[in-house]
Formats: structure tokens, C-alpha cells, sequence
């Protein structure tokens, strides 16, 4: 049971990994190419070492942006729930055109936007995944085989001070995702899935 999740654990944790360095190459190259598309349309020849430094400014941005989000419990969002995203209606055939039209500025925006974040976000979650991997022990493994035998039985809603003793066991159990809690009727309720 510890070793399934822990396994679990580690293997969300290193596609998170490779999946966010990925996207922390993505934005490096997307600064570092739109500095020099930018020095190109305005004909301007610039040091061969500014795309780079802007490339892991805006990497560094990124990074700050994200860890940000991810202190605060966030994470990615959608697109109906971004600073981007508008409506301004039905009611006219140019409000709907309008919107039409700021829809096609905003969505790609929104997608780099996620790219940008997606890169610490997923490193960052990737660490966390890591460090709630819990410490085998033969002691621990049965007593959360016992506990779990013990809440299926009872196959009903309890509250944790009907296992006074097993509140470790129950409080991993549930970090598993073994346990489902209800606080429906004002206390915290448990049982077996």
C-alpha cells in the first residue's frame, strides 16, 4: 500500500519534472526569439548577448510569477477564469464582432500565459509530490491495513474521535486518497472508499 503510493507519487513527480522544463525551455525561447524579431523590425543591431539575458529575464519572471501562484495553493487556470478573458454580448452584431475579434489577441495570449506558468508550477508541484511520499515501515504498513480493514467494516460515516488511537493512520490513509471526508453536518466525518 505505502510502496503503490509512493511510487505513484514519484512517477507524477518526474513527468512533472520533464513536462516543466520543457515549458521553462519554451518561454526562454520565446523571450529570447521575440527580442530578436523585435531588434529586426525596427532595424536595429543589437549585442549578441541581449537575447539571451532577456530570454532568462523572462525565464526569471516566470519563475517569480509562478512560485507566487504555487505559495498561495494555485495553480493553472481557465480561460473563463483569467484577467483575458471578456464578453461584451449578444446584444449587437459590432459587440459581437468586437468580441470576436479581442478573442483572437486574448486566447493566444492566455496560452503563453499558461505555457509561461505552466514551467515552475510543475516543477514546483513536482517537489511537493516528492515530499509526501511516506516512510515505509512493516509496523506502519499493517496498522494501515488494519485501519483501513476496520473503516470498510464499519461501511458507514464515523467521526475521527470514534478511532481516538488510529488518528495517524487515518490522517495517511486520507493523504492517499483512501478516505473520503465530509464536513456535512458541521464535524469532520470519514469513511472507506
Amino acid at each position: 500500500m505505502i510502496h503503490r503510493f509512493n511510487r505513484s507519487q514519484t512517477t507524477k513527480a518526474v513527468v512533472l519534472i520533464i513536462g516543466g522544463l520543457f515549458c521553462c525551455w519554451l518561454a526562454f525561447l520565446f523571450f529570447r526569439y521575440a527580442t530578436v524579431f523585435l531588434g529586426s523590425q525596427f532595424r536595429q543591431s543589437l549585442p549578441r548577448w541581449l537575447p539571451d539575458v532577456v530570454g532568462f529575464a523572462g525565464l526569471a519572471a516566470s519563475w517569480v510569477s509562478g512560485y507566487r501562484v504555487w505559495k498561495a495553493d494555485g495553480g493553472l487556470f481557465g480561460y473563463h477564469e483569467s484577467g483575458l478573458y471578456h464578453d461584451l454580448g449578444d446584444a449587437s452584431a459590432g459587440a459581437f464582432m468586437m468580441d470576436r475579434y479581442m478573442h483572437r489577441v486574448t486566447g493566444p495570449a492566455y496560452l503563453l500565459g499558461q505555457v509561461f506558468m505552466a514551467g515552475p508550477l510543475w516543477i514546483l508541484k513536482s517537489c511537493t509530490l516528492l515530499r509526501s511520499r511516506i516512510a515505509y515501515s512493516p509496523g506502519l504498513e499493517s496498522a494501515l491495513e488494519q485501519t483501513l480493514a476496520t473503516l470498510r467494516a464499519a461501511a458507514k460515516w464515523e467521526g475521527i474521535a470514534d478511532h481516538p488511537d488510529s488518528r495517524n493512520e487515518i490522517y495517511l490513509l486520507a493523504r492517499m486518497g483512501l478516505i473520503d471526508f465530509s464536513a456535512h453536518k458541521g464535524t469532520p466525518r470519514l469513511k472507506a472508499r
